[in-house]
């Protein structure tokens, strides 16, 4: 078996060589001293200490009595036992992985076959995607292990598993009796296959996912959570909804019914739940209560799934694992804008590029977000992730998976041709060099450098044009905040509430310029356009304490949790920069995204002993 790769090592060695000579060359102790001048001048300043320092309002929440009060809520246990039907859906997911595949291959020729031969014989051809799903299951049924078997004698599995975190413990192979389950799932098959072969392709696929999904999300709360943070960005925002209401109620299930979750708040979370609730008062004070009524419960239901994720991903392999399902699903947003950019299969407006300034030939891709700069900022976060990967994880194989993440999430960024989104992500690698590794400050500083006569010229011309007036989509933002900004003089106390339709009745009395929109282009002046000022003031406060959260944990623990903290703490920053110039919660599918790091960040930062070493 393979444990090291020459490549890998001879590229290694030959990095650390080119290190070593740079260090000790003139133009490195200068930079060098540099960093350290730089570093001392950091850790004596004040804002250094406010972040890894105890503050006084965490002194003061500890004992106080909404520490008391939210103490004896989490502390609620039910007293009524599990149920013959949960314990009996809890043994049926427990035994999934160690049933023959033979008894799901049963079940997908049948789903497939179904509405296969009912097409054929009613219209006279087959559907491909029907033919896929009875074809999956021959070699299931050929196969007839479990995939616990599969995973116990394959390296290839393992390695793909362990990327998630998922260790042989967990799949260890046990007796599970599939005979008893053959007709079940036979009967599964059936009924599918009739819903496909009745109503159709879609209909099939989502009863499909409906059955599957809701059945392992109401068993685990993780697998729930795992598929909202993956398909956040991939699916429709009503799929998402769905998604993380069931995870929610699972998550409910476990609290109130079998005690098997707990629900634990630190200070922060006050300031999230105070949130929370001015989100919900800012529907009865809007002009337009019927309209800021299903944005508000949107944010609502995120900002639930935050608790549900934060106080469910409570050890370390979780957390990664979780981390680790981020940057896959990141790598499909990635792939699909690079094959829109490739194909050409895609559709652009013009108001997406000043053609008299950058060429109407620039094109701008969106993947599965609709709009270049909502795509561009989602990839900072998933960008910055995937390089932290590349430390933390210790197999070269992860390694490599981890460096394809970020080498196509890089790509994908320079196809969004997105200023605020390379602007932030640039930001976002400066923050991480800093809290881990000196060495990339010295790289940033020769990138930069090189950047003139490296970069493409039309990339470098874009990334230059910031802030020039003379592009329109810079004039344009400039009018549209001095719009906002004349609302707020107004409005600043308590906001008007949220929805487009609130914010255009308003808007338009205010708008500099005849210049109409959707919304203001700056999280900052939204949030207080919404909220009003205590909105604003909340949201601070919850960005503070994760910052804080995340610069307490890169410098304590596993180097896994220091790395992985530091990201955070980088992507965060990157995807703040990028709200300075678009609201970045304007796209609910990116806003799930936010709550899913932010809950990540609080996890880890819950962990405090429970660190560890083990190999990745």
């Amino acid at each position: 078996m393979i444990q090291q790769s020459l490549i890998i090592s001879f590229l290694t060695a030959l990095w650390a060589k080119f290190l070593h000579f740079f260090e000790h060359s003139g133009t490195g102790r200068l930079l060098g001293g540099l960093y350290r001048g730089l570093v001392k001048i950091w850790r004596s300043s004040g804002l250094f200490h406010l972040l890894h320092g105890e503050s006084r309002l965490e002194r003061g929440f500890e004992g106080s009595a909404a520490d008391r009060f939210l103490a004896r809520f989490s502390g609620f246990k039910p007293k009524a036992e599990n149920s013959g039907i949960i314990g009996a859906v809890a043994g049926f997911c427990n035994s999934l992985p160690h049933m023959s595949l033979r008894v799901f291959g049963v079940f997908f020729i049948l789903a497939g076959g179904i509405p296969s031969g009912a097409n054929f014989i009613i219209n006279g051809y087959l559907i491909p995607a029907f033919v896929a799903v009875a074809g999956l299951g021959v070699p299931l049924i050929l196969l007839n292990r479990s995939l616990a078997q599969l995973h116990s004698g394959s390296w290839v599995l393992q390695k793909i598993f362990s990327f998630f975190y998922v260790t042989p413990e967990m799949l260890e192979p046990k007796e599970v009796s599939s005979k008893k389950y053959l007709l079940l799932f036979g009967v599964f098959g059936v009924v599918l296959g009739l819903v496909g072969a009745f109503t159709g392709l879609l209909p099939f696929v989502m009863a499909a996912g409906g059955i599957i999904g809701g059945l392992l999300i109401l068993h685990r709360v993780e697998a729930g959570i795992f598929a909202a943070a993956f398909f956040a960005p991939i699916l429709p925002t009503m799929l998402i909804l769905g998604l993380v209401a069931l995870t929610i109620v699972s998550f409910a299930g476990k609290w109130l019914i079998s005690g098997k979750a707990t629900l634990k708040f630190t200070y922060t979370d006050i300031f999230v739940l105070l949130f929370a609730g001015l989100v919900a008062f800012s529907v009865a004070i809007s002009f337009n209560p019927a309209n800021s009524a299903p944005s508000a419960g949107i944010y609502i239901l995120f900002i639930t799934f935050y608790f549900v994720v934060k106080n469910t991903m409570n050890t370390k392999g979780k957390l990664l694992a979780l981390a680790g399902v981020l940057a896959t699903s990141g790598l499909v947003v990635a792939g699909f804008g690079i094959w829109q950019r490739v194909t050409g299969n895609f559709v652009m407006t013009a108001a997406w590029i000043d053609g008299d300034m950058f060429g109407e030939a620039t094109a701008r891709i969106y993947s599965f977000l609709e709009n270049p700069n909502v795509l561009g900022g989602y990839l900072i976060f998933v960008s910055i992730l995937a390089f932290a990967m590349i430390y933390y994880y210790r197999h070269w194989l992860h390694k490599l998976f981890a460096l394809g993440i970020f080498g196509a999430t890089s790509l994908c960024m320079v196809f969004t041709h997105s200023r605020g989104a390379w602007l932030g992500l640039l930001v976002a690698f400066a923050v991480f060099a800093l809290m881990r590794d000196r060495r990339l400050v010295v790289l940033g500083i020769l990138g930069l450098i090189a950047a003139p006569f490296l970069v493409p010229p039309d990339v470098l011309q874009r990334f230059l044009s910031i802030g020039d007036l003379a592009d329109t989509s810079t004039s344009y933002r400039v009018s549209i905040w001095l719009g906002a900004v004349d609302m707020l003089r107004v409005f600043w106390p308590i906001g008007i509430g949220q929805g487009v339709e609130n914010f255009n009745f308003i808007y338009n009395l205010y708008a500099f310029n005849a210049v109409f929109t959707q919304h203001s282009h700056n999280l900052y002046l939204q949030i207080m356009i919404y909220f009003g000022i205590g909105g604003f003031g909340l949201f601070l406060l919850m960005i503070g304490g994760f910052f804080k959260g995340m610069f307490r944990s890169s410098n304590r623990g596993s180097p896994e949790i220091k790395a992985l903290a530091a990201a955070l703490a980088a992507g965060m920053a990157g995807f703040l920069i990028k709200g300075f110039t678009d609201n970045v919660w304007y796209n609910f599918r990116v806003l799930a995204v936010f709550w899913v790091f932010m809950a990540l960040a609080a996890g880890i930062a819950n962990l405090k002993g429970e660190f560890t070493n083990e190999k990745v």
